[in-house]
């Protein structure tokens, strides 16, 4: 089976580990892998498997983020975490000095690298840099795309410019130089129709594959967006992004885009948005790991291949999006995504809370951050009326809770905002049980505060 090694982050190897029950790795072309790694906790160098520390299977590395042991029969240790990549989670992207947002106009691949070299490896904060990682050198790789952000998760701006550039990103190891090295990737264009590379199909007439799953889906896709800019009802700049699709083939959209100050910018952010929510068609295989292709040389992750299967009639030039390596006793196994996939629930909850954050500093001088909509007598929006003017009352709530009990004293019904521990606002239930208690129910436990005036 494929050997592993752990190591520290200062790079120190520590053990190696051969004799495992299983090791399952996710690879990702938009954003961090997993993995996966199963052993009986009698064999030898299991002690060197510590949350916090480096497992590596071949070119891949990964961080232990998670460390499960079991008495049963065995004692069984299973540990799981992430791909390096997923450091770029640990970090928020913060303006430059004297700027709202950090604002680029340049090729996607000159923003991604931007933006990790701002936030993670020469910061204004030098609590904020992380040792040993460094960025490849720039190829100006992509199209040229407009892109601002503002106080959001570095790993999922990156993702975002991914999906709508075609681009990937990782972070692999450099052993011999002690780095850690960010950089983009294009992939190669492998499919049937064009003559510069090798084609690749996999598809069972070519004993390339064992088992596929085709998914084709509309659920939650939109190609048509209405993009509101800054300003209040009809004053409100308003632009329609799309390819102007009619009748029932037209689903739209709302992008709330008021923290793009040029107009010229919003077609872009809409262009962005609908790329987040694409029409699903996507292939599942199990592929023949001795087939006529050759893993990581005639394909690999974020390649566009051809996938068909004509029983179904279905042909598509997709991109390999995911891979995940099998390694166990009885041999190697090899999965494969072709095209988008299915969005997850939390990754919809993700994109619903993923509006711009609009600060205001209010009478009471307390920057109260909010997000907003123009939209009035609407209950799944908090409009501009619902922010207090001033804060006369701020319950925070420590411990995450569904349930909000909020002993404010203030006498009457007061106007609540409430936002959770990133300044996001969170839309509940508000149950007034009397004049000095309020009850704030919502559908999942979180921390942050309310304010009430």
């Amino acid at each position: 089976m494929q050997p592993v090694r752990i190591i520290d982050t200062d790079f120190n190897l520590l053990a190696e580990i051969d004799n495992y029950e299983s090791l399952v790795w996710t690879r990702r072309w938009h954003k961090p892998g997993e993995f996966e790694l199963h052993i009986n906790a009698a064999k030898q160098n299991t002690g060197a498997l510590l949350k916090g520390r480096l497992l590596l299977a071949g070119d891949k590395a990964g961080i232990i983020l998670h460390r499960e042991l079991k008495q049963g029969v065995t004692e069984q240790i299973m540990v799981k975490g992430a791909t390096l990549a997923t450091i770029m989670s640990r970090r928020i992207t913060i303006p430059p000095a004297g700027y709202a947002y950090d604002r680029v106009n340049a090729n996607a691949e000159t923003i991604m690298k931007g933006y990790v070299t701002r936030n993670c490896i020469t910061p204004a904060e030098i609590d904020r840099t992380i040792s040993n990682l460094v960025v490849a050198a720039n190829q100006n790789r992509g199209e040229k795309i407009v892109y601002q952000t503002r106080y959001k998760q570095l790993d999922e701006e990156l993702e975002k410019i991914s999906l709508v550039s075609g681009l990937g990103w990782d972070v692999r190891l450099d052993w011999q130089a002690m780095q850690w090295v960010f950089d983009v990737f294009a992939g190669r264009d492998l499919t049937a129709g064009q003559t510069v590379n090798p084609p690749v199909i996999f598809s069972a007439e070519f004993d390339a594959v064992q088992e596929q799953a085709f998914i084709e889906s509309d659920v939650g896709y939109r190609n048509t967006a209405y993009v509101g800019g800054q300003g209040e009802g009809v004053e409100r700049e308003i632009v329609e992004v799309g390819d102007a699709p009619v009748g029932l083939d037209r689903l739209e959209t709302f992008v709330d885009a008021r923290d793009i100050e040029d107009t010229a910018d919003l077609p872009e952010r809409g262009a962005q948005k609908l790329a987040e929510v694409p029409q699903v068609l996507t292939f599942d295989t199990n592929i023949l790991t001795h087939g006529p292709y050759r893993y990581g040389e005639d394909w690999d992750l974020g390649d566009i291949v051809t996938v068909q299967n004509r029983k179904w009639g279905v042909t598509l030039d997709s991109r390999v999006t995911e891979v995940t390596e099998i390694y166990e006793p009885g041999g190697f196994k090899l999965q494969a995504t072709f095209g988008s996939s299915i969005p997850t629930l939390p990754e919809k909850i993700k994109q619903e809370l993923d509006r711009p954050l609009v600060e205001r500093m209010d009478p009471a001088g307390l920057d109260i951050p909010t997000k907003t909509s123009d939209l009035e007598n609407d209950s799944g929006y908090i409009t501009n009326a619902d922010i207090p003017q001033a804060a006369t009352y701020i319950h925070s709530q420590i411990a995450p809770a569904a349930i909000w009990m909020i002993n404010h004293e203030l006498g009457k019904h007061p106007s609540v905002a409430i936002v959770d521990s990133a300044g996001t606002v969170v839309v509940g239930e508000v149950e007034y049980i009397d004049d000095d208690t309020i009850r704030a129910s919502f559908t999942a436990a979180f921390a942050g505060k309310a304010y009430l005036n």
